[in-house]
């Protein structure tokens, strides 16, 4: 029996170009967080933040790494 592997070329290309344009990952420095507060104010200006809409789940996953970066350097 063939073992199907869910992680395709395709999807390590796909969220590689989009982490090019979008910090989905841990956030490590204030480069990172500037840029993921520019993406994410974008995306709650494109209607991310109407759970409804096709960006929310990013508006939330992008949020989470923002609220982590805060959390561990104690933003105000």
């Amino acid at each position: 029996m063939e073992t199907l592997n869910p992680v395709s070329s395709d999807i390590i290309n796909h969220y590689t170009t989009l982490c090019e344009s979008i910090p989905l990952y841990p956030l490590h420095n204030e480069q990172d967080y500037d840029k993921a507060m520019v993406i994410l104010n974008a995306l709650l200006d494109a209607g991310g933040a109407d759970e409804n809409h096709p960006l929310a789940r990013l508006v939330e996953t992008l949020g989470v790494f923002i609220g982590d970066y805060e959390n561990h350097h104690a933003f105000l």
